[in-house]
Parts: C-alpha cells; sequence; structure tokens
C-alpha cells in the first residue's frame, strides 16, 4: 500500500490527533517519573489523558513528511528535526501570546533556544518523525481499513464533537486562569460560567506545571 499517495482524510486526522494525544500524555508522564520518581498529573486538556501539542505535531508532522517518505532515513531525521522544532517553539509563543501561559521551559539547560527548545530533544523530533511517518501512519492506515465502516464514522464524528469542546474549553479556561493571576475582572457570561467551573485551585490541580505569564 503506498501511503505516500494517498491523502489524510479528516476523519484520519480525527484518530491521529487522539493517537498523538494518548502517546504524548504517557510518553511525558513516564518519563517524568523515570527522571524524578513521582508521578505527575501530565493532561494538557480538562477531560482525559490528552497531550495536544502532541495531537496537533502528530498531524503537523505526518502532513508534511509524508511528501518526503521515500527520502533516506538522514535526510528524513533532518527534516523531522527541523519541523519538530519549529512547532515546538512557536508552539510554545502561541501559547504564551494567546493564552497567557507556559507549559514548558528550558532555560535552566544549555542548548536552549530562548527556553523554548531543547537541543537533544530537537534530535529527539526527528526520531519521533521518522518513526511516524515509516511506522505510525502505515500501521494506523491498515487498523482502520479493518473496522467496520459505519461504526468508525459514527465513532469519528463523537470523538470530533468531543474533543473540540474539550479543547475550547481547556482554551477558555487557561485564559481565564491567566486573566484572573493577572487580575483582569470580566463581566462576559460565558467567561463568568468559566470561573465557577475552573476556578485556581481546579487549574493548579489539572495543570500542575503550567505557569501564568504575569504582565
Amino acid at each position: 500500500m503506498d501511503t505516500k499517495k494517498e491523502k489524510i482524510t479528516f476523519s484520519e486526522l480525527v484518530w491521529l490527533f487522539v493517537i498523538g494525544c494518548l502517546v504524548g500524555f504517557v510518553l511525558e508522564t513516564f518519563f517524568h517519573f523515570f527522571k524524578n520518581g513521582e508521578w505527575i498529573n501530565k493532561q494538557g486538556l480538562l477531560y482525559g489523558p490528552f497531550k495536544p501539542i502532541y495531537g496537533f505535531g502528530l498531524i503537523f508532522v505526518l502532513l508534511v513528511m509524508k511528501n518526503y517518505q521515500d527520502k533516506k532515513f538522514m535526510q528524513k531525521f533532518l527534516i523531522g528535526v527541523f519541523l519538530g522544532s519549529a512547532f515546538e517553539y512557536f508552539g510554545s509563543l502561541f501559547q504564551e501570546y494567546i493564552f497567557g501561559t507556559s507549559t514548558w521551559n528550558y532555560s535552566s539547560f544549555n542548548l536552549n533556544i530562548g527556553g523554548r527548545i531543547y537541543l537533544p530533544y530537537c534530535l529527539a523530533w526527528g526520531i519521533i518523525a521518522v518513526f511516524c511517518v515509516d511506522v505510525i501512519y502505515p500501521w494506523f492506515k491498515k487498523v482502520i481499513q479493518k473496522v467496520n465502516s459505519h461504526f468508525y464514522q459514527i465513532t469519528t464524528v463523537f470523538v470530533a464533537i468531543f474533543m473540540l469542546i474539550n479543547v475550547s474549553l481547556t482554551a477558555l479556561a487557561s485564559i481565564r486562569y491567566s486573566d484572573r493571576a493577572n487580575e483582569e475582572q470580566s463581566t462576559n457570561a460565558v467567561f463568568k460560567v468559566i470561573d465557577e467551573l475552573y476556578p485556581d485551585e481546579y487549574m493548579q490541580i489539572k495543570f500542575p506545571k503550567m505557569k501564568v505569564i504575569k504582565e
């Protein structure tokens, strides 16, 4: 099967996002445990064991890397290093300037750029990118071809709606979390509901590693 010539469909994007989110959550959770000897909540969304940066990252990398699937390992590796590093760097900027928060900072490490990316992790992005395009996506295509199409379509719709709501609520809650830290009041009815549902104490438990950027 030549997955290079096939376009990635919307339904595939939904499930690839979920897979990326789940894998990212597992990797970060166990990495933190082996590094620090403690379990910590590493989820990135309000509901479920999901890390959206990895979901979006997987989609971004696959959409670009599929065009280079026939290249040699080193070429794909270098492309992956560049793509992953750029995605992580601008993802950090996006989170800081849109949501007023920060989830990772490498300023205490050598070989970092602006505290947003760290060279050893950039190299890891290269390996991850090659693994995604050469292993994950072909495996994923084989799996969905064996699933009942009607069941696949229905579950995709429900999962897409759930993730859209989950991401949207998390974005709103993060914005208000930052606004409250900067003593910004809001008369918006939606934000008032968000403040009641997701107060600071709740956000600190859900996202212990997320820091507010104070103005």
